[in-house]
């Protein structure tokens, strides 16, 4: 089943760390930060499909850093979506240089994370022979969170997922996906709504629908939708 038969949203919750685990993640981010590096340098200008860049770069990934070797894969499937955006942003005419990565965050998907509903914990792989951390996710007290409609559920199954530090906190977007079912709309209003923000290089929102948006293409996406509006006497919203 390909990725544009799913419906697909994003839960963000804080995790609580002891310091000990905390160390661990930060060492496995910048490990992992280095990966995609290695990846985005090895391919750029080279190739930029996943199993391409999978293919070029894995053996060097894990040769000069502490990833196990599903973070590897993970952290060259990461280098080739962002150069495809540039691709993507070149090809509008846009300037787009080489993905470089300065902001703190790691891919996991099921392989190198566990989510834990009853205990509302969950268990990510970390760098080298350490062992995993085993984190309290900091949701609502109450079932009021939006958060726990998809913990709770056995629509949403966890799919991929990124770990952000930012202003001394951590913060799991848990990316969680359903099938579509057949004789539902495939595109309604609804199902067009950005629905997750994602600090990443260039892919800073997805709609349920997987469409990635770059930050200049959400913008121009609204500055579209408000000229369409105001032509119809709509006040814009940007």
């Amino acid at each position: 089943m390909s990725d544009t038969e799913y419906h697909r949203r994003t839960a963000i919750t804080r995790l609580a760390l002891s310091d000990a685990d905390e160390q661990l993640l930060q060492q496995t981010v910048a490990e992992y930060m280095n990966g995609c590096q290695i990846a985005a340098d090895m391919a750029w200008q080279q190739c930029h499909s996943k199993s391409d860049i999978q293919q070029l770069a894995y053996d060097d990934v894990l040769d000069n850093t502490e990833l196990g070797s599903q973070h590897a894969i993970l952290a060259c499937h990461q280098a080739a979506e962002n150069i495809k955006s540039c691709i993507t942003r070149r090809q509008k005419g846009e300037k787009a240089s080489k993905p470089t990565y300065t902001t703190p965050a790691v891919t996991y998907d099921s392989r190198t994370m566990t989510i834990f509903t009853d205990q509302q914990q969950v268990s990510l792989t970390t760098h080298g022979d350490h062992p995993r951390v085993r984190a309290d996710l900091v949701l609502p007290e109450n079932d009021d969170g939006y958060q726990h409609q998809y913990l709770n559920s056995d629509e949403w199954e966890p799919t991929e997922s990124t770990l952000h530090y930012r202003d001394g906190e951590w913060y799991l977007h848990l990316g969680f996906r359903k099938p579509v079912e057949t004789d539902s709309p495939s595109d309604t209003t609804e199902h067009r709504t950005v629905l997750g923000v994602d600090l990443g290089v260039n892919q800073i929102a997805v709609t349920s629908t997987a469409r990635f948006f770059s930050a200049g293409e959400l913008i121009d996406l609204l500055l579209r939708v408000n000229a369409e509006e105001s032509r119809h006497g709509i006040s814009g919203r940007v």
